[in-house]
C-alpha cells in the first residue's frame, strides 16, 4: 500500500456560495471561502462574527442551575455570609478568580477566594481546602474551573454544612455532583447554544446572572480583558460567545483600568503593539501560567485584582522571573523526557507515550507532554512521582481522546479529569508500568496507521489573484485567531522553486522565492531550514501557507508563510515491478473476440475525470478504480492527499499488494486474476490498457459494472511510458559503440554515462532503456555486464564474425512488442475519440 508521511485536507465549499457571501458582505472570494469553512453560511451571522457584540452574548439563565446559584449567593449577600470562591491554579482558573472578585467588589462585598497548591494538593477540590475554609469561617464556596468530578469532596462540603455552587467546562459524567447549583455547559441535560466556554466564561456567564438580578452594571471594561486572557490561554473553541469575549477584550485591553493587565503590557514589552490572541497565548499566558505551575498562584490573582499600578508592577516583574525560572526547569524535564524515550519507548510500537520520573516539577509536565506530542505525534501522559505517588498530565491528537483513554483505565488511576484533548491524573507508583500497557491497548484497538498521521486542515487552494495587500487586510477581519477560528491557511499548487536558501542564527529557517503563472512570491518557513535538504532550485513543489504582510524599508509586498511543504509523488517512487510487468516477454495466453461490448465508455477533460473519481470514493462504498499508467496514478495519489484522513482511510492504494479490507481500491496495473471483482459495486477503468487482451479481460470479469474514462491525454501519456522502455537500433548501436575500444572490462558511472550519451546524440535516454539496450547486446553475445550499487559493469566479448540481426533477438522482439500493443488499444478507442 502507499504509505503517506502528512495528510491534507482542503476544504471545500461551493462556488455559489462564495458568491453569495462575496457579493452581500463585499468581501473578498478568499475571505468568503473561509467564513464558510467556519460554518457561516447565514448573513446575519457573518456579520455578528465579524463584529462581535457583547449584545450578543446569551442568556446567562439558559444555563442550567444559574436560577439557583443566582438565588443562593443573593441570599448570601442579604444574610452577610462568608463567601469564598475556590479557584484551578492555571490561567483559567486565576482569572475567573479575578473576575469574580472584581465583580464582588464593585457591588462592595467583600469575598475570600482559595487556590490549592499545585505540588501538594493537586488539580481540584480536596478536603484539607475544605477544611481551611471552615475554619476560616466559609458559609458558601463557589468553585471556578473545577468541581464537576469532585463528588466526594462537595459530599464532604455537606457534611460540614457548607453549601457549595460549582461552575466548571470540563467534560461531564453522566452523575454530577450534589452541589446547590452545578453551571457547566457540558452538562448531559444543557441545552445551553454554547457548550465551548472556558472556566472564566462559565464564570463571566454567573456575573452575568448577578448583575441582572441585582440590577449592577458590569465594569466590562475591567472584567473582558481578563476573560479574554483567560479564555484564550485555556485553547478553547474561539466561536460563539468565546469570539465575542475575546475580541472585545482585546479591543480594549490598552484602555482597560485593569493595572494588573497595565503591568504585564508594560512588563512584556507590548505597549505599542496591537495585542492578538498570539501574543496572549505566548508572552501573557505563559508568565500567568508560570505561577501557577512553581505554586504562586496566588500572584495571579493579586495582580488582576490590585489597585496600586506599582504594586501590580512588581507582581508583574515577579511573574516574569518566575516564567524564566519555568523554562529552565521545563528545559530539564524535557532534556530528561528524550533520554527516557531513548531507552524505554518503542516508538514503532507504541501509539501513546508513557513516561515518570521523580525528578520532574509537576507544574511544569504538562507544557513538556504538549511539546513531547508535537514532536512525535502522538498522545503523551507524563507523571511526576512523589513518595509512591504519581501525579501526571497528558496531552492528545485530535485523532484520539484522552479523556476515555484514561476512562479505560480507572481502576488503575486514583483520579483523573480533562476533556478530550488535555487531562490530568493521579495514579500509584505501582500501577504506571501497567497503565502504559492498558492505555497503549486501547489506543492500538482504536487508532490506524492513518490515525497517527497529522492532517492539516486548509482552507482553499490559493489563486494567482486572490494574492495581494487587500486580501491579506480583509483576512484580518476575522481575527482573533485560534482553536475553530485558526488562522486562515492555503494550499498553493504547483510552484516552481527559482530561491531557496536558509536564514537565521543556525540556518533553522528557510527563505524561498516560487514562480506560478508568472507570478513572484517571497516565502518564509520559520524553522523549516531542514528542508534545504529535500528540494532545490526548479523543482515544483505545493506549499500549506499563510498570507501577511512584509514591510521592509516602508515598502510593503505580500509574503507567504510556509506552514508546511509536500513534495509530490514522482516516478522514482514506484516501485520496478510495474516496468517489469509491462516488459513480460510472455504475452498473455487469455485472447477474446475482437469486439469489446463496453456501453459506459466517457472522454473527459483531465482533471473533471479526477473530480469524478474522488466523488465516486466519497459518496459509494466498495469502488475498484484501476489505473493503468503511472502518470495517472500519480496524480490520483497526490490530489487524495489533499482530500483528508476520513477518504484516505476507505481507500486502498497500491501497485503491489492486494490484501485489502479497504471499501475502496485504486490500483496500478494490477493481476487482475488477483481481483475479486465480486466484492466491488463499482468498476471504473480510469485510463488506457497498454494490452487489449488485458482489457478484454477486466470487460468480462467486471460483469457490466465497469465504467471507461479517458482523456485525449492518455494516448500521449501511453506512448511515453512505452517509448521510455523501447530503444531504437541507434540508440543500441552507439551504446555498443561507446564500449569498443575501451577496454575488455569496464567500469562506468551509470548516472555520468546517460548524461553524456544524451549530451551528445539528443538521445532521451534512461535507466530502463539502457538495461533493455544492454539485454539486447547481451542476447546478441556481445557483451556480458552487471549492474551494483550505481556502477555498470562490462565485459567485452569478442565480436561474431556474421552479422547479428539485432530485429530477430528476444528481448528486441518483446519490447517493440509493447508498441504493437498500445497501438491495438489505441485503435479500438479511436471511435471514441473521434466521436
Amino acid at each position: 500500500m502507499i504509505e503517506l508521511n502528512k495528510i491534507v485536507k482542503v476544504l471545500r465549499c461551493e462556488e455559489e456560495e462564495i458568491d453569495r457571501i462575496h457579493k452581500e458582505l463585499n468581501i473578498s472570494k478568499l475571505a468568503s471561502r473561509v467564513l464558510l469553512n467556519r460554518g457561516l453560511k447565514d448573513i446575519e451571522k457573518c456579520k455578528i462574527f465579524l463584529e462581535p457584540d457583547i449584545k450578543d452574548f446569551h442568556d446567562p439563565f439558559l444555563l442550567n442551575d444559574m436560577d439557583k446559584a443566582s438565588e443562593r449567593i443573593i441570599e448570601a449577600l442579604e444574610n452577610n455570609e462568608n463567601i469564598w470562591i475556590y479557584g484551578d491554579y492555571d490561567v483559567d482558573g486565576i482569572t475567573s478568580t479575578s473576575i469574580l472578585k472584581i465583580f464582588f467588589s464593585d457591588i462592595e462585598y467583600e469575598i475570600d477566594y482559595y487556590i490549592p497548591y499545585r505540588m501538594s494538593e493537586g488539580y481540584g477540590l480536596n478536603k484539607e481546602a475544605i477544611d481551611h475554609i471552615k475554619e476560616n469561617g466559609g458559609n458558601l464556596i463557589i468553585t471556578v474551573d473545577c468541581g464537576i468530578t469532585s463528588f466526594d469532596v462537595v459530599d464532604y462540603c455537606n457534611s460540614l454544612g457548607i453549601d457549595i455552587i460549582i461552575t466548571d467546562h470540563h467534560t461531564c459524567q453522566e452523575n454530577i455532583p450534589n452541589a446547590i447549583a452545578v453551571i457547566n455547559p457540558n452538562r448531559k441535560d444543557s441545552s445551553y447554544p454554547f457548550n465551548k466556554l472556558a472556566g472564566v466564561g462559565v464564570a463571566l456567564k454567573l456575573v452575568q446572572a448577578l448583575s441582572i438580578k441585582l440590577a449592577k452594571d458590569i465594569n466590562y471594561n475591567e472584567i473582558l480583558p481578563i476573560a479574554a486572557i483567560g479564555t484564550v490561554a485555556d485553547v478553547v473553541s474561539l466561536t460563539g460567545e468565546n469570539r465575542i469575549i475575546v475580541k472585545s477584550g482585546l479591543d480594549i485591553i490598552h484602555e482597560t483600568n485593569n493595572l494588573g493587565i497595565r503591568a504585564l503590557i508594560e512588563t512584556t514589552g507590548l505597549k505599542n503593539k496591537k495585542i492578538s490572541s498570539g501574543h496572549i497565548g505566548f508572552v501573557i499566558g505563559p508568565r500567568i501560567n508560570a505561577t501557577g505551575r512553581i505554586g504562586f498562584a496566588k500572584y495571579g490573582v493579586e495582580l488582576f485584582i490590585s489597585k496600586d499600578y506599582n504594586e501590580a508592577l512588581n507582581i508583574s516583574k515577579k511573574l516574569d522571573e518566575e516564567n524564566t525560572k519555568r523554562q529552565i526547569i521545563e528545559k530539564n524535564i524535557l532534556d530528561e523526557a528524550e533520554e527516557l524515550i531513548k531507552r524505554e519507548i518503542n516508538l514503532e510500537k507504541d501509539k501513546i507515550i508513557v513516561l515518570a520520573s521523580e525528578n520532574w516539577h509537576m507544574g511544569v509536565i504538562g507544557i513538556v507532554s504538549s511539546r513531547i506530542t508535537e514532536k512525535y505525534g502522538k498522545p503523551s501522559v507524563l507523571i511526576s512521582i512523589e513518595g509512591g505517588e504519581g501525579r501526571g498530565s497528558a496531552r492528545s491528537i485530535p485523532t484520539f481522546n484522552i479523556y476515555e483513554g484514561l476512562s479505560g483505565c480507572e481502576d488503575l488511576l486514583l483520579k483523573f479529569g480533562g476533556h478530550s484533548q488535555a487531562a490530568g491524573l493521579s495514579i500509584e507508583e505501582e500501577n504506571i508500568k501497567e497503565f502504559r500497557k492498558r492505555i497503549n491497548s486501547i489506543a492500538n484497538d482504536l487508532l490506524s496507521d492513518i490515525d497517527m498521521i497529522p492532517e492539516i486542515i486548509v482552507d482553499g487552494e490559493l489563486e494567482k489573484k486572490e494574492i495581494s495587500i487587500k486580501t491579506v487586510n480583509e483576512l484580518k477581519l476575522l481575527e482573533p485567531f485560534g482553536i475553530e477560528n485558526s488562522t486562515p491557511i492555503f494550499l498553493y499548487k504547483g510552484v516552481n522553486i527559482k530561491y531557496i536558501r536558509t536564514v537565521g542564527k543556525d540556518s533553522n529557517h528557510l527563505k524561498m522565492t516560487v514562480e506560478k503563472d508568472g507570478l513572484i512570491s517571497e516565502c518564509i518557513g520559520f524553522n523549516m531550514g531542514y528542508y534545504i535538504e529535500n528540494i532545490s532550485i526548479n523543482d515544483v513543489i505545493d506549499l500549506v501557507v499563510n498570507l501577511d504582510i512584509n514591510d521592509f524599508q516602508n515598502k510593503l509586498s505580500v509574503q507567504l508563510n510556509i506552514k508546511d511543504i509536500i513534495i509530490p509523488y514522482d516516478i522514482e517512487d514506484l516501485n520496478e515491478e510495474f516496468y517489469n510487468k509491462l516488459e513480460c516477454e510472455n504475452p498473455s495466453n487469455v485472447h477474446f473476440d475482437n469486439q469489446i461490448k463496453v456501453d459506459k465508455i466517457e472522454i473527459l477533460d483531465k482533471e473533471l475525470r479526477r473530480e469524478k473519481v474522488i466523488k465516486y470514493i466519497k459518496n459509494e462504498n466498495n469502488t475498484l478504480i484501476i489505473v493503468n499508467n503511472y502518470i495517472n496514478f500519480i496524480e490520483i495519489i497526490n490530489d487524495i492527499r489533499f482530500e483528508g484522513r476520513d477518504l484516505i482511510k476507505k481507500t486502498f492504494i497500491s501497485y503491489l499488494n492486494l490484501d485489502n479490507e479497504n471499501n475502496n481500491s485504486i490500483l496500478l496495473n494490477p493481476n487482475v486474476e488477483d481481483i475479486d471483482f465480486r466484492k466491488y459495486e463499482n468498476i471504473i477503468l480510469y485510463d488506457l490498457c497498454f494490452d487489449k487482451d488485458y482489457l478484454h479481460e477486466i470487460v468480462v470479469k467486471s460483469n457490466e459494472k465497469l465504467k471507461i474514462l479517458l482523456t485525449e491525454e492518455d494516448l500521449k501519456f501511453n506512448r511515453k511510458i512505452v517509448k521510455s522502455l523501447v530503444p531504437d537500433i541507434s540508440e543500441i548501436r552507439t551504446i555498443y559503440k561507446s564500449f569498443v575500444g575501451k577496454g575488455e572490462k569496464l567500469k562506468i558511472d551509470i548516472d555520468k554515462y546517460i548524461m553524456n550519451i544524451n549530451a551528445r546524440n539528443e538521445y532521451n535516454l534512461n535507466i530502463r532503456k539502457l538495461q533493455n539496450s544492454l539485454e539486447i547486446l547481451k542476447q546478441a553475445i556481445l557483451i556480458d555486464y552487471k549492474i551494483d550499487g550505481g556502477y555498470l559493469y562490462v565485459m567485452m566479448l569478442e565480436k561474431p564474425k556474421n552479422k547479428i540481426d539485432i530485429q530477430a533477438l528476444p528481448k528486441y522482439k518483446s519490447v517493440n512488442e509493447m508498441l504493437n500493443k498500445i497501438y491495438d488499444v489505441e485503435k479500438y478507442f479511436s471511435q471514441y475519440y473521434n466521436a
